[in-house]
């Protein structure tokens, strides 16, 4: 067997780290409600500053191209949700899963179980620090003997 293939596993779930990624998810998306209400506010302002600068508060067509923008701002921020929360989950999975693995390595470290190996997939963040606590197992280990 590689090392490559005795490396690898399958995922299970993409919300190992609940709090923690629902937490990024949640202000991602407060960030992409603000910018949206941002930009609508200021788009409004300025058309209503422009409409009535021109006289066309009470023309029709003005007034419906006016709603029909902001609809379809609306429109836009609900469509880009479901995107913006399965991209944070995605990238915050390659942190949680890791984070979670380190953290029941070192919880097994304190019961005095020295024999755990910290294996991450193939683009997971933190290799450096599972190596550092792959290190300190094998250290204890030797040291243990």
């Amino acid at each position: 067997m590689s090392e490559r293939s005795a490396r690898t596993y399958r995922r299970r779930q993409f919300l190992v780290n609940r709090p923690l990624q629902l937490r990024f998810v949640g202000i991602i998306l407060a960030m992409l409600v603000v910018l949206t209400v941002v930009a609508l506010s200021t788009i409004y302002l300025t058309l209503w500053v422009t409409m009535s600068t021109f006289g066309l508060q009470d023309d029709p067509v003005t007034v419906a191209l006016f709603t029909t923008f902001g609809w379809s701002l609306a429109l836009e921020l609900l469509i880009t949700a479901p995107f913006v929360i399965w991209a944070g989950i995605l990238l915050t999975h390659k942190v949680a899963g890791p984070l979670l693995r380190v953290h029941v390595a070192l919880a097994k470290m304190t019961q005095g179980d020295y024999s755990v190996n910290i294996k991450l997939r193939h683009g997971d963040a933190l290799v450096d620090l599972a190596d550092a606590v792959n290190e300190l197992a094998r250290s204890l280990r030797d040291r243990a003997r």
